[in-house]
C-alpha cells in the first residue's frame, strides 16, 4: 500500500472488532480485522459520517426530559471575555464575571424562527427568543442557564478508527452467501459512504461475493468489481441481480491477459518454443502424448486425437472446420483407428455445441469440446494433479413465435457425466438441478450479452423458472441468446435465430 499510494498518503488503520470471543491458550484472542485507509493525494473525498450514540451515553448525558423529549443540558458560554454583546449581562447574569462570554445557536434560532432575520438582534435579544422557544434549561434558582440540546437532533458520534457497533454475518442473515470471507454490508456502506460521493467510481479488485459492489449500487455510485475467482463472479452477479431495480452492468472475462502473462512467465518469449512448450504442458495435463506432422491435431489419447486451443482466443467454428479437414484428409482413412477427436479450450465461442457438432459430422467426425480449467495457471493445483477437464454440456431450448411473442422454453439440458463428482451426481434427481442461473437476451447483436430476463435459484428458494416470454416492438429476424450456468460454474450458451412477423 506505501508503494502503491506513497506512505505520506496513510490516514488510518481502522480496526473492525467483527466477533466477541475468540480463544486462544497462547495469544491474545483474535477478535478483528484490520482496514487500511489510504488516499490518493492530500485532495480527497471525505464526508463525515455519524454513529447513534449508546444507551449509556445518552442515559448519562440526555437525562432530561420535556413534551419535545430528552435532550442534554449544554453551556451557553465559552471561555474569554469580549468587548461587544456578548460580554454585556442578561437576566442579571454577567458571564464576564467568571471570564467568559455568551455563545448563541443561530442555527438553532434559524430552525425555532426561520423567518426572522438574526443578524439585525443584538446578543441579549437573541437569548430572549432562544428562552421564548423553550430551548433554555433553567438547572435550579441561581445557576447559569444551559442550553437544551434534543436527543433527536443530535448527530450521533463522528466514526472512530476502532468499529465495534457493526457486527459480523451470523447464520440467519438475510444477506448471508456462506462466501468464506463475506463482510457485512453495513461496514462496506460505511466506508463508501465516508469517502465518495453519489455517481462516483468504487473499484473493488477482490471482490469475492460482491459486497462491494451491492453495497455501491444500493448508495448510486458507479462501481467495477474484479476476481479471479469463477464461483466469485457468479456469487456477485446473482447478488447483485436480486437487488431491486439494479443498473443494467456487464460481466466481462479479461482471463486471456492473465493467461499470456502465464504462458510467457512459464515459457518463455521464443515464440516458436513457447508454442511447442505450452501444447505439451497441457497435452501432458491432459494424459496425452505428443503427435507430429500436423497443423490442427497435436496429440492423442486412446483412440482419439486433441487439439489444444491458444490462450489468445476461444475456440470458433473456423477452428472446427479446419480440424475435420485435417482429420478426413488423413487419420479419418482410417476411422477403425480413430474414433474422434477432442478439442481443449479456454474459451469457445457462442453456440459451439450445436453448429460445430453438425459441422464435425458433415464431416464424419465425432468431436468432443473439453474446457481448459483455470487451475492450470497455479502451480499447487497442477503439482497436486488437481486439475479437471469438464465436457461443454449440451442444451435443448424449444421456441414458439405468435405474432411478435417470443416464448423460450429450457426441455434439457446435460452435463456428461464424466469427471463429475459421485455426490454431486447422485445428488442430481433431473436435469433441471444442474441449472444454478439461465438468463435470455432477445436481441443478441453479436455484441455484449443484454440480460434481459434470467432466473436464478438462491440459498433460500431453489426453485427456477424454466421459461420466458418477450413481447418484440416490431417484426424483423432477430437472434435469441440465451446463457445457462450450471452448478460446477460452467457456463453453456445457445444462439437462436427467430422470425417475427
Amino acid at each position: 500500500m506505501d508503494t502503491i499510494f506513497g506512505a505520506e498518503n496513510f490516514r488510518n488503520h481502522i480496526t473492525w472488532k467483527r466477533t466477541s470471543s475468540h480463544n486462544n491458550a497462547k495469544k491474545w484472542g483474535p477478535i478483528s480485522d484490520n482496514i487500511l485507509f489510504y488516499s490518493k493525494s492530500d485532495d480527497f473525498t471525505w464526508n463525515i459520517i455519524y454513529q447513534e450514540y449508546d444507551q449509556d451515553y445518552i442515559d448519562s448525558f440526555y437525562r432530561y426530559e420535556d413534551e419535545r423529549g430528552q435532550y442534554s443540558s449544554v453551556g451557553l458560554t465559552g471561555p474569554g471575555t469580549t468587548q461587544g454583546d456578548s460580554g454585556k449581562p442578561w437576566r442579571g447574569i454577567d458571564p464576564t464575571l467568571t471570564g467568559r462570554h455568551w455563545t448563541v445557536p443561530n442555527s438553532q434560532l434559524a430552525e425555532a424562527y426561520p423567518n426572522l432575520d438574526l443578524s439585525t438582534l443584538s446578543v441579549q435579544e437573541r437569548l430572549d427568543l432562544l428562552d421564548e422557544a423553550g430551548l433554555v434549561h433553567w438547572p435550579s434558582r441561581g445557576s447559569k442557564p444551559r442550553r437544551k440540546r434534543y436527543l433527536d437532533d443530535a448527530k450521533g458520534v463522528p466514526i472512530q478508527e476502532i468499529i465495534t457497533d457493526i457486527r459480523p454475518l451470523g447464520s440467519h442473515a438475510k444477506e448471508r452467501l456462506s462466501y468464506p470471507t463475506q463482510k457485512p454490508e453495513e461496514l462496506l456502506e460505511r466506508i463508501i459512504r465516508a469517502s465518495s460521493n453519489e455517481n462516483d467510481l468504487v473499484l473493488d479488485c477482490f471482490c469475492g461475493s460482491g459486497t462491494t459492489a451491492a453495497a455501491a449500487e444500493k448508495l448510486n455510485r458507479r462501481w467495477i468489481a474484479c476476481d479471479l475467482g469463477r464461483f466469485a463472479i457468479h456469487t456477485a452477479r446473482k447478488r447483485l441481480l436480486g437487488i431491486e431495480n439494479v443498473r443494467p452492468f456487464v460481466v466481462q472475462n479479461l482471463g486471456k491477459y492473465e493467461r499470456q502473462v502465464w504462458q510467457k512467465a512459464e515459457f518463455g518469449e521464443n515464440m516458436g518454443f513457447v508454442l511447442r512448450a505450452y501444447r505439451q504442458f497441457i497435452l501432458d495435463l491432459y494424459h496425452a502424448e505428443t503427435v507430429e506432422g500436423y497443423s490442427w491435431l497435436h496429440g492423442v489419447k486412446g483412440r482419439r486425437m486433441v487439439h489444444v486451443g491458444s490462450v489468445d482466443s476461444p475456440i470458433a467454428l473456423g477452428d472446427v472446420q479446419q480440424i475435420a479437414i485435417e482429420f478426413k484428409k488423413t487419420v479419418g482413412k482410417n476411422p477403425s483407428r480413430v474414433a474422434g477427436v477432442d478439442v481443449l479450450g479456454w474459451d469457445f465461442a457462442l453456440d459451439m455445441n450445436e453448429t460445430a457438432r453438425q459441422i464435425a459430422q458433415d464431416a464424419g467426425l465425432q468431436v468432443r469440446f473439453m474446457r481448459i480449467p483455470r487451475e492450470v495457471l497455479e502451480k499447487k493445483a497442477v503439482d497436486q494433479g488437481d486439475i479437471q477437464f469438464f465436457e461443454l454440456a449440451a442444451l435443448s431450448v424449444e421456441t414458439d413465435v405468435k405474432g411478435r411473442q417470443i416464448s423460450i422454453e429450457l426441455t434439457d439440458f446435460m452435463v456428461p457425466p464424466d469427471d463429475v463428482p459421485a455426490d454431486v451426481m447422485k445428488a442430481v434427481h433431473h436435469w433441471s438441478e444442474w441449472i444454478d442461473y439461465w438468463a435470455v437476451d432477445f436481441d443478441y447483436r453479436a455484441d455484449a450479452f443484454h440480460n434481459q430476463w434470467q432466473s436464478y435459484r438462491t440459498r433460500k428458494d431453489r426453485t427456477l423458472l424454466l421459461r420466458a416470454s418477450h413481447d418484440y416492438p416490431q417484426a424483423g429476424d432477430y437472434v435469441v441468446l440465451v446463457k445457462v450456468i450450471d452448478i460446477l460454474g460452467n457456463d453453456t450458451t445457445k444462439a437462436i435465430p427467430v422470425k417475427v412477423r
